[in-house]
């Protein structure tokens, strides 16, 4: 508590002009407060209201720049505790921090962006080295190379034939280049799996792949084909991983390096193998297939099927293209999305963005955040009123609501803690600060009308003001239909107040 208290005050007076207003604001109330517990300066403002003289309109206005500066600290100070109170309830909820978030990639993984099977082939051939000496005067010795399948014959040189001195024989690998996937089906499954960790919650989900590709020698000679198969993250766990080529299972056979496995095969000219790759993982926020940019595939199939995810709700990564399946006519949270990419060039990828995660009382958050707004408007709306129709600006009671208002945020984000539901921590709370209010107002009998205009006020502000921020996608809306009304409000009390001389007028005539 006094922690609080110190840092709502220090963070009060704030900086710069602001803090010398609000220094000399807060110390006129207190001299005059001080004076007003003394009977003879009490009696000294009344002997000065009477006179009808410029004693009686310094008074006037000191009493009204006093009731103003009074109404500006208390706003000053309850949007102050106000935001303090926020950042409080943000620091204990929902709080997403890079610290935070780092551990939950090295726990549960990081968004997946998995790309094609790389496949390069190469073949076996000799490369013979021979050195030869000229028969001339000044003999040199020459040095030339050439495949062993493309013999090269001596040739003479000056007109004579040089001596071989020596041939060295050297086995390489030829790289044969060729577009060896000829069709790809690729399957993919993803079950919405949110995580929690630090108070906040992150978009998961877990992901079951299948990768099937049909690959092709359309060389004429025989080849080594070296596969490798990037992981879709540096970090993470990959269950039950298999790799099989024409069905049978080599995982034993493949090596890891990097982010990468890797295995070789061995494949016949114009011959074809069917390479079949899963896995099980699990990420965060994203899921991303990145094809090979620019490239032609006669068959190339993508399916994803989504299961816990409204495709209401369903998002694409920037740079990634929207499947054949509009989202707006799909119903439910399980259904499949496809990709149909034969024969097509493409610079873009195929993914899915999850919805952003709801963090814990996330309502509660942003209303605690968003009413210093609501404050404002509610001592507008008690005071403009008894400026219009002349009446008395009572600054015991705007102090008491509010504190009341105050009480309301803060009160149900303590009821948030303890019940994690939006409407009953929300109910309680307004019902319990009106009932108050109403109970607090209804001693004021002579004065009735202004009492319920007050109530009705205060329950709108409590009640409808956090209910159209919640309603975010139409809080601009809401919010237009509250000054509207507000301004409404305004013009009849200024209508009223024009026509109530008529009214007694005409009384006293019929009298």
């Amino acid at each position: 508590m006094y922690e609080t208290l110190m840092n709502t005050l220090r963070e009060f007076f704030g900086r710069g002009a602001l803090k010398t207003c609000l220094i000399i604001a807060v110390s006129c109330i207190v001299v005059v407060l001080s004076a007003n517990v003394s009977s003879f300066f009490r009696e000294a403002m009344a002997r000065a209201r009477e006179r009808r003289c410029w004693r009686s309109t310094v008074v006037v206005m000191g009493v009204g720049l006093f009731k103003f500066l009074v109404i500006f600290v208390l706003t000053r100070f309850f949007m102050t505790a106000m935001h303090y109170q926020s950042a409080l309830f943000a620091g204990r909820h929902g709080r997403v921090t890079e610290q935070n978030r780092s551990a939950v990639l090295m726990k549960w993984g990081s968004p997946h962006e998995q790309k094609e099977l790389g496949i390069s082939h190469t073949r076996k051939r000799i490369l013979i080295t021979r050195q030869l000496q000229t028969r001339t005067e000044k003999p040199r010795v020459l040095s030339e190379s050439y495949w062993k399948d493309e013999e090269l014959p001596v040739k003479a040189v000056d007109g004579r034939m040089p001596q071989v001195l020596s041939v060295k024989e050297e086995d390489r690998n030829v790289a044969v280049s060729q577009k060896s996937i000829v069709s790809a089906d690729v399957e993919i499954s993803v079950q919405n799996n949110p995580r929690t960790l630090g108070n906040a919650n992150y978009a998961g989900y877990d992901d079951v792949w299948r990768l099937e590709y049909v690959v092709a020698n359309r060389s004429k000679w025989h080849t080594t084909a070296r596969m490798s198969f990037p992981l879709p993250a540096r970090t993470g766990l990959f269950d039950g991983m298999y790799v099989k080529v024409d069905g049978t299972n080599i995982s034993e056979k493949t090596q890891s390096s990097g982010s990468s496995v890797h295995w070789s095969t061995e494949m016949a000219p114009h011959s074809q193998q069917i390479v079949e790759i899963g896995y099980r993982s699990r990420g965060l926020e994203h899921l991303r297939y990145i094809p090979r940019r620019m490239t032609q595939t006669g068959h190339y199939r993508v399916t994803m099927n989504i299961m816990g995810i409204p495709a209401s709700e369903l998002d694409y990564p920037i740079g990634s293209m929207p499947p054949a399946e509009k989202l707006l006519d799909i119903k439910g949270s399980r259904y499949k999305l496809t990709w149909k990419l034969d024969n097509a060039l493409t610079s873009y990828d195929i993914g899915i963005k999850l919805p952003m995660a709801q963090q814990p009382e996330y309502h509660f958050a942003r209303l605690i955040r968003e009413a210093p707004v609501g404050l404002i408007l509610l001592f507008i709306l008690l005071t403009v009123p008894c400026i219009v129709t002349g009446r008395r600006v009572r600054i015991e009671i705007i102090a008491c609501m509010g504190a009341a208002y105050y009480l309301h945020y803060t009160f149900m984000g303590r009821l948030a803690e303890l019940v994690s539901d939006f409407t009953v921590p929300f109910l309680v709370s307004s019902v319990a600060i009106i009932i108050l209010m109403a109970w607090f107002r209804a001693f004021n009998r002579h004065a009735k009308g202004r009492s319920v205009r007050d109530i009705i006020v205060f329950s709108m502000m409590v009640l409808c003001y956090p209910l159209a921020i919640v309603d975010s996608e139409r809080t601009g809306f809401w919010m237009q239909v509250f000054y509207i009304g507000s301004l409404l409000y305004f013009c009849g009390l200024i209508v009223a107040v024009r026509m109530l001389p008529r009214r007694r007028t005409l009384h006293h005539t019929m009298k």
